[in-house]
């Protein structure tokens, strides 16, 4: 076996053979190639081999019988060596370049065996491939071999033609055989031009279906119901044709008008589905819609009318068309009050676009309304002409249509030529027939004027739009190349009377469908905003006039209906807040909403930092809070409903003044329904829940809230009548009865406790002693101990009223300290203290000292009187001016500690005879203080010593104020506590 190798030193692999011994069946030698994938060789050489390096062993013959020698590669000597000299195999070693006798006589003959059987497989897997490979691109050489001989075939039959033609054009007296003879020339001239015409009306039909689909997506149903039109003359020449010239067009005619049949339909269809459009209709396009509806379906004119208007009735109630929405649960009745800026500019911005897309379909509608009047006036009134008959738009383009084009050149004719012509005649008579400009065209027409209109379209103009214009417009019959249609002649409507039947029952729906959409606004300014967009669009007009009066009753219902809806949520929602407020007074709130002297004396950090406008502000808004008594529950609860009023009288600005009247009645209802809202969260808070003294504090909070919304500390009231009239005292007299109502429980439960206070007065142990030791000489200079320690706990009663001092004067003190008063004077133990004169003495200063409380003349008072009477016997001197003198004074030294008690009496009322009031204070006294003083002490100072009336002993008065020494925090304002 020899092998053929490539010399040099290049590692890329040949592909060696080797022989397969002969078999007894076949003769032939098996070549197995090496594997190619041992290694990736580099890019072989391929220059010319020097002979020098050729060696006698490196030649032998091929095995399949080539003499060219093939060159071994020269790397047997790189292989490696053992320690005895023999060489081992690697993966380096290229085995099928080697003799086989070296092989046998290097390696074992295992390992011979498997490189053996190693390369036969690889071999067998690379002819595998090699076959593959070779087939697929075998057969695209064929292809593409037989491609190019076609081509270059037909080329050459393509240029001989042309240089033929190109001859023939230069030279036309020379004839020309192409194919045949001229006698089978003639012949099948004469055939053609048999069967131009019936090929020229089934290639209109062919290409009918192109151009409709094409004038039905330019929305030209003018012209697609004319083509249409025309195609059904061409199917119906085409039927009376002889049968030996249309017989072989019937199935395909048959089965193209299958495909043209339902275009008619369609077209019809499409153009009444276009007079439902929203966009404004322009006459021309409306008349030539109307009139393609009219041509296929042979409609009379009224009937044309009554098409329109309906189409306009239904695009109307679509646009009108309105799905219900659950608006039970709006924005202002799901959220609670939030001052979240970002979620109010998502509810405002929500309200818009509702608004904007509200507004657009009301006025699209009115606009569609408008449009339908105007274009209908514009197609079916009758013009103004010199005739007496006149006619209208649609009339008019029916009369043009039917009439035709009458300003056309005759088309040529073309005879048929004569069999003797010769054949270069008859092949440029049958060129001409297929490929040569027509010279049939409308004549391009004077500009028309009066009568001499040209009309909307033409057969020739639809023809000339086709593919094939110029056959279809020389082989054409005239029948059909001068195609009008005929329309039944009807009478003019009467238009006026149609369109003012329509113009009511729009404007009726458009006043049944308004109330729907405008129900999904939710505030008056939203509705007035769509009223005035509508506004700009209805100018001047008999039509626009009734749909202003037709809807202004729905802007003024709606709008009644949306406060309404407002004011029952300001109503649900007042219940809602009172009640959960006044549950968390009852369920033990914060300590400043049940003592609201506590929260004005709490700790307010002043604003650190940057000084800036906003801390500031807050700052001096906190400060008149706590001076107002304006707890932070009571703070949330009024500024929800100052928040709501000022909304309710920014929402209905701008509205006519008509509408006043009727918000102030039902705001006037609606603030005597949240009186009633009072009444009923106090009754649910009040004794009927049985626990006792525990709801008090939750009575007097809700008493507050409507204390709160009467007075001046609160802008509720002037807000919520918005540009209305209310009567806000009527309003703020109920809602100080509601106050009234809730201090009862708290009134009845201060007496109580103060009357307990007043028992040891009557102890049946108190002797004259104990009484007198609280004189100051002889005669009693105060009200006893236990006096002043029941009224005290009356003035820390009233700490938990949190009345702000900018209030009105209310009588609620006045009532307490007379019920008090009426109480403590009823009391049986008084009789026991007439036994003892001291014990009368001090009783008569004690009732003395009620009575003036209560505000009433001693001298009037039958107890003050009946008692006086008593003790002249032991106490002659003393009569009824020491009594109010001794009261006076007392009142002078206690007016800061009872002060709450004091504020329903006036500073005259303790000026005793003798005595100036408390503006001449200082005048006639030793020591006395000046006017300035006047603000602290409203019943004047106490004098130092007893005056010159003789009734006391000279002994110095000592101020009960030391008692309470103001702290180093809080200065002078310790003294009111």
């Amino acid at each position: 076996m020899s092998v053929r190798s490539t010399p040099g030193p290049s590692p890329y692999p040949t592909l060696p053979t080797y022989n397969v011994p002969e078999s007894s069946a076949s003769t032939s030698k098996r070549a197995i190639r090496a594997p190619s994938y041992v290694s990736r060789p580099s890019i072989p050489s391929f220059d010319p081999p020097r002979q020098a390096s050729f060696s006698r062993a490196s030649i032998a013959p091929s095995v399949t019988g080539d003499s060219t020698p093939t060159l071994l590669r020269t790397g047997v000597s790189r292989r490696k060596r053992n320690e005895n000299g023999v060489l081992t195999p690697t993966s380096k070693d290229d085995w099928a370049g080697m003799e086989p006798d070296e092989v046998f006589r290097r390696l074992p003959v295992n390992e011979v065996r498997r490189v053996e059987g190693k390369m036969r497989n690889d071999a067998l897997n690379k002819q595998s491939e090699l076959r593959l490979m070779v087939g697929a691109r075998y057969r695209d050489l064929l292809t593409s071999a037989t491609q190019i001989q076609s081509l270059h075939s037909s080329s050459l039959r393509l240029s001989d033609s042309l240089r033929e033609i190109a001859r023939s054009c230069s030279n036309p007296d020379i004839n020309i055989t192409l194919d045949g003879d001229g006698s089978q020339d003639g012949n099948d001239n004469d055939d053609l031009m048999e069967m131009l015409p019936t090929a020229a009306h089934m290639k209109l039909l062919l290409d009918a279906p192109e151009a409709l689909y094409s004038y039905l997506s330019h929305q030209s149903y003018l012209n697609a119901a004319f083509l249409w039109l025309i195609t059904r003359v061409v199917k119906e020449s085409l039927t009376s044709m002889p049968e030996e010239q249309s017989e072989a067009y019937l199935p395909l005619l048959q089965k193209q008008w299958e495909t043209l049949l339902p275009f008619r339909s369609q077209i019809v269809q499409r153009a009444t589905a276009s007079l439902r459009t929203k966009e404004n209709l322009e006459s021309k396009a409306l008349s030539e819609t109307i009139l393609a509806i009219v041509l296929l379906d042979n409609l009379p004119i009224p009937d044309a009318l009554d098409l329109l208007l309906a189409q306009r009735t239904r695009a109307l109630k679509e646009t009108l068309q309105h799905v219900e929405v659950n608006t039970a649960k709006t924005p202002e009745k799901t959220r609670k009050r939030s001052n979240s800026k970002i979620q109010n500019a998502a509810i405002n911005r929500s309200a818009a676009q509702e608004r904007a897309s509200i507004s657009s379909i009301i006025t699209d509608s009115v606009k569609l309304m408008l449009d339908t009047v105007s274009s209908a006036k514009a197609v079916f009134e009758l013009q103004a002409t010199s005739s007496e008959d006149g006619e209208s738009v649609i009339e008019e383009m029916m009369r043009l249509i039917q009439k035709g084009e009458t300003t056309l050149t005759p088309p040529i004719t073309n005879p048929p030529p004569s069999s003797r012509k010769n054949s270069h005649q008859r092949r440029a008579s049958r060129l001409a027939s297929i490929s040569l400009p027509i010279k049939y065209a409308p004549q391009t027409p004077s500009t028309p004027s009066g009568n001499h209109r040209r009309p909307p379209v033409t057969a020739t103009e639809i023809l000339q739009e086709l593919p094939s214009s110029q056959i279809l417009l020389r082989y054409l019959p005239n029948n059909i190349i001068g195609f009008t249609p005929f329309i039944t002649p009807s009478s003019s409507p009467d238009q006026e009377a149609k369109l003012s039947e329509w113009q009511k029952s729009s404007i009726e729906l458009l006043k049944q469908s308004i109330p729907g959409w405008l129900k999904d606004l939710q505030h008056v300014k939203d509705i007035w905003s769509v009223r005035n967009s509508l506004k700009t669009i209805l100018k001047e007009g008999e039509f626009e006039d009734a749909i202003k009066e037709a809807l202004e009753d729905s802007w003024s219902i709606r709008v009644k209906e949306v406060w309404q809806e407002k004011l029952d949520t300001l109503l649900d929602t007042a219940e809602r807040e009172v009640r959960d407020a006044g549950e968390k007074v009852r369920n033990g709130a914060d300590k400043a909403d049940v003592s609201p002297e506590s929260y004005l004396f709490s700790d307010l950090a002043f604003p650190s930092g940057p000084s800036t406008s906003t801390a500031f502000n807050n700052y001096r808004w906190t400060l008149k809070k706590k001076s107002s008594y304006r707890t932070p529950l009571l703070d949330n609860v009024l500024t929800t409903f100052e928040e709501y009023a000022i909304f309710m009288k920014e929402d209905m600005s701008d509205l006519p003044t008509t509408l006043y009247s009727d918000y102030s009645e039902q705001i006037q209802a609606t603030l005597g329904n949240l009186i009633k809202v009072f009444e009923k969260v106090l009754d649910s808070l009040g004794p009927n829940r049985g626990d006792g003294k525990i709801g008090i504090g939750a009575e007097i909070f809700v008493g507050r809230i409507a204390l709160y919304l009467c007075g001046s500390q609160s802008r509720f009231l002037k807000d919520i009548a918005g540009f209305g009239t209310i009567d806000q005292d009527g309003i703020g007299k109920s809602l100080l009865a509601v106050h009234s109502k809730s201090v009862i429980r708290w009134r009845e439960k201060a007496i109580q406790e103060a009357l307990v206070l007043l028992a040891p007065l009557f102890d049946p142990y108190r002797g004259p002693q104990g009484i007198k030791a609280s004189w100051q000489g002889d005669l009693p200079s105060s009200p006893s101990h236990s006096i002043m320690t029941a009224l005290q706990s009356l003035v820390s009663s009233t700490k938990s009223l949190g009345i702000p001092p900018t209030s009105r004067k209310l009588p609620i003190i006045e009532q307490l300290v007379t019920g008090f008063v009426e109480s403590a004077t009823q009391l049986e133990g008084w009789q026991t203290q007439k036994e003892c004169p001291e014990n009368a003495l001090q009783a008569l200063v004690d009732i003395g000292f009620l009575v003036h409380l209560a505000g009433k003349p001693m001298r009037d008072d039958e107890t003050v009187v009946g008692r006086l009477s008593d003790i002249q016997s032991t106490y002659p001197f003393f009569g009824v001016d020491n009594l109010q003198e001794t009261i006076d004074q007392s009142i002078r030294r206690t007016q800061l500690l009872l002060n709450p008690l004091l504020s329903h009496l006036s500073p005259s009322s303790t000026s005793a005879p003798g005595y100036p009031s408390t503006p001449s204070i200082g005048r006639g006294y030793t020591h006395g203080l000046d006017n300035r003083n006047a603000a602290l002490l409203r019943f004047g100072a106490p004098l130092n010593k007893v005056g010159s009336a003789g009734t006391g002993t000279g002994t110095e008065f000592r101020s009960p104020v030391v008692a309470a020494k103001p702290g180093k925090r809080m200065g002078l304002l310790s003294i009111a506590a």
